[in-house]
């Protein structure tokens, strides 16, 4: 059979178009396990910090487990550190918004304002009573609602204020995945903090270091609720039980005013509090760790925000300066829109100087409510609000009202690369492809010298 030299030129870019399909083909002869990123541990670096380090990534955390934070920078350049620091908890009043503003904290005046205009004056206007009667009862159950709001707890449990244990990371390997596992947990409140008492150890922070990438679903029954972690990632369960609600405890009020006067029929709606988690991001020169570690050994110290130098985040790709301190100017935090091409997960990036690769939080839209035996009973929609506080970002996680229940949500860290070009065939069946390629080139050309058919294949 005797081939011409268009002939050749369209055998070869056939063999070089069906070389993807081919290799695309080829993994599913033989699943191998997936590529372990190995990790560096020292448990005392430089006396304060537990130090994980990769060819890509180094992450820090105190070794003491004083104050949960993390640091992190790209290993072949550590110019920036990236830090998250975990502030504490806010409970707050969503009557107004439907995510924390600073300006409705779950406070004993903010709630008597509110509950006092939208609940009881319209209550009393409609009972049809005398001016001088209905003066009366609201003196009567203004008084009795002030005992009650003095047996509140404050809305804000700042966690540099309390003390935290760590439990030391361990390798933990399963079906084909590795990581190193690790939390901190809360386990006193100082006595100025009274009323969070509850809290002792029922907030953690569950921590998850991968050494492979790894795709993972918390409930098998509801696959769709998932998400995928990178090898050198670190993913974070955020977990809070037993919280006692403030607005749970107004309850026994509105019912002690039904029994006054029947018609008073009040009822608060729980569903209008919730929890923040609040985060500041910041990021700093690598000779700056010594000012860190200062805050670090003794605790409600708060320096990580006096040495930042960060000047911007990206937020779901929208550019937002810090540098400003906006909290005092009488601006308040902004809610983070959940676009269509962000509904799966919310994505921040510090913005990073050319040199190095820029470091991200992210979180998924969603938190889990776990019951007494850890199963899942539904999940809850979360929202975020956050505000530029000069050389830094206040990032607030908001989660609505979940009663008795427990809270997990699972933000992740790390560093924001494009991801390596997976091998798409064994690298025998690449040689023998890419051979035969180059063997009809070298055919080709042969032709064009000759500039005659050359019998590739010869039929007797």
């Amino acid at each position: 059979m005797k081939i011409g030299k268009n002939q050749i030129f369209a055998l070869s870019l056939t063999l070089l178009l069906a070389l993807p399909t081919i290799a695309i083909a080829a993994p599913t002869l033989s699943a191998e396990k997936p590529e372990e990123l190995p990790v560096e541990i020292e448990e005392k670096w430089r006396n304060v910090w537990y130090r994980f380090e990769t060819p890509l990534i180094t992450l820090i955390f105190p070794a003491s487990g004083k104050k949960p934070m993390f640091l992190w920078w790209y290993t072949n350049d550590s110019s920036t550190v990236y830090i998250i620091k975990f502030k504490g908890i806010i409970e707050y009043l969503k009557f107004n918004l439907p995510y924390y503003d600073r300006r409705y904290p779950a406070d004993n005046l903010t709630l008597r304002k509110i509950i006092q205009e939208k609940y009881i004056e319209p209550k009393l206007g409609g009972l049809g009573l005398g001016p001088v009667k209905r003066e009366q009862l609201r003196i009567t159950i203004m008084k009795k609602f002030l005992i009650w709001l003095i047996g509140l707890h404050r809305p804000y449990l700042p966690f540099s204020a309390c003390s935290w244990e760590l439990t030391p990371p361990e390798s933990v390997s399963k079906d084909n995945v590795t990581y190193w596992s690790f939390n901190f947990t809360l386990k006193s409140v100082p006595p100025w903090r009274s009323g969070f008492e509850f809290a002792e150890d029922n907030i953690q922070i569950r921590c998850r270091f991968y050494n492979t990438t790894t795709t993972e679903t918390p409930n098998p029954n509801n696959p769709e609720y998932n998400y995928t972690v990178a090898a050198g990632q670190l993913k974070f369960d955020f977990v809070v039980s037993n919280w006692e609600w403030n607005i749970d405890k107004i309850k026994n009020f509105t019912d002690w005013i039904q029994t006054i006067h029947p018609e008073l029929n009040i009822t608060i709606p729980s569903h209008k509090t919730g929890l923040a988690l609040w985060i500041n991001m910041a990021s700093i020169r690598f000779e700056d760790i010594s000012d860190v570690e200062n805050e670090v050994q003794n605790p409600p110290h708060e320096i990580v925000e006096t040495v930042s130098q960060m000047e911007a985040a990206t937020i779901n790709d929208q550019y937002y300066p810090v540098n400003i301190n906006e909290t005092q100017k009488g601006r308040y935090e902004r809610p983070l829109q959940f676009t269509n091409k962000f509904r799966k997960r919310a994505k921040l990036h510090f913005v990073r100087k050319e040199s190095t690769l820029a470091g991200f939080l992210e979180f998924v839209p969603w938190a889990r409510l776990l019951n007494e035996t850890g199963g899942t009973v539904d999940y809850v929609n979360v929202t975020a609000s956050y505000i530029a506080a000069g050389t830094h970002l206040r990032l607030f996680l908001c989660y609505p009202y979940f009663g008795d229940y427990t809270l997990e949500h699972d933000p992740t860290i790390g560093l924001d690369i494009s991801p390596t070009i997976p091998s798409l065939a064994p690298p025998l069946m690449l040689f023998i492809l890419i051979g035969a390629t180059i063997a009809i080139a070298i055919t080709v050309a042969v032709v064009k010298i000759q500039k005659k058919p050359i019998n590739i294949v010869r039929v007797k």
